[in-house]
C-alpha cells in the first residue's frame, strides 16, 4: 500500500499532466477558438456547448487553470504532512485524500 503522500502526489501530478495537455489542445484545436467568449473562457465556452445544462457548467468551471491550482493545493498538504507530520490533522488530511479518490475514482 502506498503512503498517502504518493497518492495525493500521483493525483496532483495526473491532474497537471492533463491540465497541460488540455491547455495545448485549446490552443491548437480550432474547437475551442470561439468568437462569442473571450480567449480566457474558451474552455468554459466549449465544454458548456458540449455537454450543456449544469454538468456543462460545472466540468467547464474546471479548466487546467483550476487543474493546476488544485494540484498545487494537493502537493502542498502531502509536503506539509512529510515536513511537519504533527501538522498533520485527521479531518484535513481526510478530507484531502477524499479530493484525490473522487479525482481518482477511487473507494477510500
Amino acid at each position: 500500500m502506498t503512503h498517502l503522500t504518493d497518492e495525493l502526489r500521483a493525483t496532483a501530478q495526473r491532474l497537471l499532466d492533463l491540465a497541460d495537455e488540455t491547455a495545448e489542445d485549446i490552443t491548437t484545436n480550432d474547437y475551442w477558438h470561439s468568437q462569442h467568449a473571450p480567449r480566457e473562457r474558451w474552455f468554459e465556452n466549449g465544454i458548456d456547448n458540449a455537454v450543456g445544462g449544469p454538468a456543462g457548467k460545472l466540468a467547464g468551471l474546471f479548466s487546467p487553470e483550476a487543474s493546476r491550482a488544485l494540484a498545487q493545493w494537493l502537493r502542498f498538504e502531502a509536503d506539509l504532512i512529510v515536513r511537519l507530520p504533527d501538522a498533520e490533522m485527521r479531518q484535513r488530511t481526510c478530507h484531502t485524500l477524499a479530493v484525490a479518490r473522487a479525482i481518482n475514482q477511487e473507494q477510500p
